[in-house]
C-alpha cells in the first residue's frame, strides 16, 4: 500500500466517525427529496433559492435565468436515469451574450436530487485531483478537471479504489474534501 493509499484510508476513518453532512446539506436533501419534481418555475425556483449561498449564483444578476434555464431542459427523466451529460447541459448557460459555465452549481443540483449518482464539482480540490490521476496513471487528462465526465472519472476511480463505494454518497464526499483532502496530499507527498 502506498502512502496516499495509507493516508486516504487514516482520514476516511477519522471522517467516518464523525457526522457525515454540515446542517445546510441535510436541509437541502430533505427539500430535494420533498420536491423532487423540476416541471414547473415554482418546483425550481424553490430548490435554486435554497442554494442562493453559492457562490455561482451569487455572481449571476438574478435567478430567474437559471430556473428559466433548467425549466426549458426538461430534465426530470435524464435526472432519474442518472445522465451525468445532464450537468454540463445545466452548466452551460448565457447571459446578457455572456457564457457561463456553473459546474458546481449544476452538480450540486442534480447531486441534491441523487446523492449517490452525481458527483459534486468543485474547483477547490483541482490539485488533489490532478496529482491523483497522475499518482494512479489513470487514462484522464489532469489539465481538463472542469470537463464534468473528467473529474466524476477521477473521482469514481478514488471511491472505487478507496472501497467507500456504497458506504458515502457525493455529500459525504464533498464534505471529506473539504476537511481532509489537503491533508491526504501533504502527508504522502504526492
Amino acid at each position: 500500500m502506498t502512502q496516499f493509499e495509507i493516508s486516504l484510508k487514516k482520514y476516511l476513518e477519522i471522517f467516518g466517525g464523525q457526522e457525515m453532512v454540515f446542517i445546510n446539506d441535510t436541509r437541502n436533501l430533505e427539500l430535494f427529496a420533498k420536491n423532487p419534481a423540476n416541471k414547473t418555475e415554482e418546483d425550481i425556483r424553490m430548490k435554486v433559492s435554497a442554494l442562493s449561498d453559492d457562490h455561482e449564483i451569487k455572481q449571476l444578476p438574478g435567478h430567474n435565468l437559471i430556473v428559466e434555464h433548467i425549466l426549458k431542459l426538461n430534465i426530470d427523466d435524464r435526472l432519474n436515469k442518472g445522465d451525468l451529460t445532464l450537468v454540463e447541459d445545466i452548466a452551460t448557460l448565457k447571459i446578457n451574450g455572456v457564457d457561463h459555465h456553473l459546474l458546481h452549481l449544476a452538480s450540486l443540483y442534480c447531486c441534491l436530487h441523487k446523492p449517490d449518482v452525481f458527483p459534486i464539482y468543485s474547483d477547490q480540490h483541482h490539485n488533489f485531483y490532478q496529482k491523483y490521476i497522475k499518482f494512479f496513471n489513470l487514462s484522464l487528462d489532469p489539465d481538463k478537471l472542469t470537463d464534468y465526465q473528467v473529474f466524476a472519472a477521477a473521482l469514481n476511480d478514488l471511491v472505487t479504489r478507496a472501497g467507500i463505494k456504497g458506504k458515502m454518497n457525493y455529500i459525504h464526499l464533498r464534505k471529506f474534501g473539504w476537511l481532509y483532502a489537503d491533508s491526504v496530499l501533504k502527508e504522502s507527498r504526492v
